[in-house]
């Protein structure tokens, strides 16, 4: 009778491996959303031409490595604008002025279209987010054609740019498809439930027998 009566509460039992497996999956899940609108500083630097700069005494600070993708120009000679800044270490360096306006534009464009905390937990068909994705290609590609020269892009790095755009768009807004982000924190929070109320279970069957 014991055996039968141990053997019936095991049906229903949960162990501590799949409470930490189950948690562990949903930490993970919670992290990717939490890192998509950090994405955005990401790009922001990047766009900037910036890298992050280590010091001797450990400290560390963003200088701009690279010709920024968005530039200012000089009004009436049209090349780029330029000024000297001090580092940390006391060195002086000549960088190009970055173009915040249109950079920040851009962004806002990303965070509109899925770069958010948002839009990964609605739901969408696959169909509406490739139709999605098209148009948002296309107002990107006419926008960045447009305000060319007023944003100081360099035209042959324009391709570059759209792609890189374009993958972090494509990445966020596919998590929503027909509602797989949010479907997957629901199991894995009913997992969780489960798994707590299986070591319950364990304890009280625990006592029964002690």
């Amino acid at each position: 009778m014991a055996e039968e009566n141990i053997s019936n509460h095991n049906k229903n039992l949960a162990y501590p491996d799949q409470i930490k497996n189950a948690t562990s999956d949903l930490a993970s899940t919670v992290r990717v959303l939490l890192e998509i609108p950090k994405s955005i500083s990401t790009l922001r630097r990047t766009l900037r031409g910036e890298a992050l700069y280590q010091l001797e005494d450990g400290s560390s600070n963003w200088i701009q490595v690279v010709k920024p993708s968005f530039i200012l120009l000089d009004p009436e000679t049209r090349k780029p604008l330029k000024k000297l800044v001090k580092l940390a270490d006391g060195e002086e360096r000549e960088v190009f002025v970055p173009n915040d306006e249109a950079i920040e534009e851009v962004l806002s464009m990303l965070s509109f279209m899925g770069m958010n905390h948002i839009t990964p937990l609605t739901n969408l068909s696959d169909d509406n987010v490739l139709d999605d994705l098209k148009e948002f290609e296309c107002k990107l590609a006419a926008l960045l054609a447009l305000k060319q020269v007023q944003w100081g892009l360099d035209k042959s790095i324009m391709p570059i740019i759209m792609t890189k755009i374009k993958t972090l768009v494509q990445d966020a807004r596919y998590l929503c498809v027909n509602g797989g982000t949010m479907k997957a924190i629901t199991q894995q929070v009913s997992r969780i439930e489960q798994s707590i109320e299986g070591d319950k279970n364990i304890r009280k069957v625990a006592s029964m027998y002690a």
